[in-house]
Formats: structure tokens, sequence, C-alpha cells
């Protein structure tokens, strides 16, 4: 995959081709992972859709994950963001730098790396499919650990489901979830000994509720 490729509005004028800001956007995607072009693609096409897009309807680590690609923030100048596609695959790719491998859970949970991918198979465990394996965000190992009743809750998150929302619904306090008077978060009612099926209806609520 090339940079013209990407791009075709790279190659409408000789400035274009030669500008160091596209220079370096050329040898930033020449040295991506195989496994990753999918998502840079997506990721640059997006750009290419939205270039004027303003940086206010980004997160902080969303420009820095674009910056790494020369795309800066005063390209960004017009308030349309980038495509919600786009912004998954950055968001599952930052979860995907955060999580352990099938031995690595396996070495964490005390089982075998057979019984993890069985649970991963079952949806028992949160985890992401790739071409070398599952990988397993470590966000759902509190402490390197496995609360009580969570294979109950990971199983109310339908598969395909973004794991920063994931994330985000099982650390955001539940108003059905309730302790000492206090809204709890269903990590947080799961490490308090809550009922796991309470949890998952919570968890089946939040995800059914969000835009």
């Amino acid at each position: 995959m090339s940079l013209p490729q990407l791009s075709p509005v790279a190659r409408r004028s000789t400035r274009a081709r030669t500008d160091p800001a596209v220079e370096r956007v050329h040898a930033l995607v020449t040295q991506i992972d195989h496994e990753r072009l999918d998502a840079a693609e997506a990721l640059l096409a997006g750009v290419l859709a939205h270039q004027a897009a303003d940086s206010r309807g980004l997160s902080a680590s969303e420009v820095q994950s674009l910056a790494r690609f020369g795309v800066t923030e005063t390209e960004l100048r017009e308030p349309t963001p980038l495509a919600a596609t786009t912004r998954g695959m950055l968001w599952d790719r930052q979860v995907a730098d955060r999580s352990a491998t099938v031995t690595e859970t396996a070495e964490m949970l005390g089982v075998t790396a057979a019984r993890v991918r069985q649970r991963c198979a079952a949806g028992s465990l949160l985890a992401q499919r790739r071409s070398d394996g599952w990988y397993l965000p470590r966000f759902q190992f509190p402490h390197d650990r496995e609360l009580n009743g969570w294979g109950t809750v990971a199983r109310a998150i339908p598969a395909g489901t973004p794991m920063l929302l994931a994330e985000r619904v099982l650390t955001s306090p539940a108003p059905s979830l309730r302790g000492d008077g206090e809204e709890l978060a269903p990590f947080e009612w799961l490490a308090q000994g809550g009922d796991p099926a309470a949890a998952a209806i919570a968890v089946d609520d939040a995800l059914h509720r969000l835009p």
C-alpha cells in the first residue's frame, strides 16, 4: 500500500507530492505492520474525508493518534468529527495495546490456556480475535484478578461491542446498583459481593440506552 493509493488528493499537484508533511506521512505508512493496515487505511480515509474537521470533536488520545500519522491539530479546522467507524478503530487499537495474550491471562487467573480460549469463545471473558489469536483487555481484571461473577456480566456485553464502550459502562455508576445510598459501577458492585445477575442487567440496560 502506498500514499497515492490512500490519498488521491495528494496526486493533484507537484506541491502536494513534495510537501515535507506528505513525505513524513508516506514514511510512517511504510512502517505500519501488515495486520494494522486496514485500521491505518480507514484512519487516513477518514482524515481525507474530514480533513477540515475540528479537533474539538476528538479526545486528546485520538488527536495524539492522528499526530502519529502526521495530522496536526491546525489541519483540523471545521466542526466535523472523524467518522464513528474510524474513531472506533482508534479506540479499539488503544484497548488492544492494553490487552493480555491467552498465555498471560492463563497465568494471571491460574488456569490453562485452553480454558481461557474456551471462555473467550463462550463470551464469559471479553476478548478480541486477531490474526495471531485472542487478546483480552486488562481492564476486566482489576488488580490482575477476576471478580466473582464476572463471567455472568461479560456475557451481557454483545460480541462486537467496542471495548472502550464496554469499559465505560463497567466503570460508570448504574442507577439500579446501589450500596450505602450511592450508585455503584458494575465493577464496584461485583467487588462488594453484589449479585452478578443484577450487574448484568444494569450493563445490558446501559448499553441499550447509549446512543
